[in-house]
């Protein structure tokens, strides 16, 4: 193991949970922990622990490997020195309490991606900036780096960044600050691909509209979102540029 990796894990062993300490431990004595393993030392939701490492800005490198019972699995190294994020050292912090009632002064009971209108139980605080390229900071938080979701977007974000050429390679704020998923008002890319997203939802006396709109796909064998394009393009089709 490089000595700065090895500096560097030593410290997060004196601060991590639990489960973090496991992995580690587990991949210093044996060079590397799978999911299985992790499951069958009591810890149930395996990449919550793997996470938890993760989340202390230790580098980890995952392969697939075959379980006992022969299904694919994950297996988890050490990663290079060269990788490690000391912005995240010490792990996730929890938000202030005020920081949700900031959120809801500025932007109203609303999802800053659907803009649907929602309860504020089901609204769930987010790191424009995922925290994983930007770390965190305890005490008070400026508001401008956070956003309002739903539970729904806020799963579909984690997965688009998860998967993301920036998380994997770059690390690069600026990709970041310039995504749809941090800045849906103002941005130039949906995680690295060029495109422009729009969320919408109908409620109410809107819903009539959308079912109309469902039956002319059925009959016509495009999808709603395809017949919502021709429309669009029908309306600006004199004001496009070449």
């Amino acid at each position: 193991m490089e000595k700065e990796l090895e500096v560097y894990i030593k410290d997060v062993l004196e601060v991590c949970s639990s489960r973090a300490a496991f992995v580690i431990h587990h991949i210093i004595e044996h060079g590397s922990i799978n999911s299985e393993q992790i499951r069958n030392a009591g810890f149930v939701h395996g990449a919550r622990a793997v996470g938890d490492v993760r989340d202390n800005g230790i580098p980890l490198v995952t392969n697939n490997i075959k379980s006992s019972d022969n299904r694919t699995i994950a297996e988890y190294t050490f990663g290079p020195a060269s990788e490690i994020r000391k912005h995240k050292f010490g792990g996730r912090i929890n938000f202030p309490a005020s920081l949700k009632g900031k959120l809801i002064e500025r932007d109203g009971l609303y999802c800053a991606i659907s803009k649907q209108q929602l309860p504020e139980k089901e609204l769930q605080i987010d790191h424009r900036v995922p925290y994983y390229i930007s770390g965190d900071i305890a005490g008070d938080r400026d508001p401008s780096d956070f956003m309002l979701l739903s539970k729904s977007l806020q799963r579909s974000k984690s997965w688009d960044c998860e998967h993301c050429e920036n998380l994997k390679l770059h690390f690069d704020l600026n990709i970041c600050r310039t995504c749809y998923w941090a800045y849906p008002e103002n941005y130039t890319h949906v995680a690295m691909r060029t495109q422009r997203s729009l969320n919408v939802t109908w409620e109410g006396s809107e819903v009539k509209n959308f079912d109309m709109l469902t039956e002319e796909s059925d009959q016509t064998g495009r999808s709603p979102q395809e017949l919502i394009k021709i429309i669009v393009n029908d309306r600006y089709k004199g004001n496009q540029k070449n």
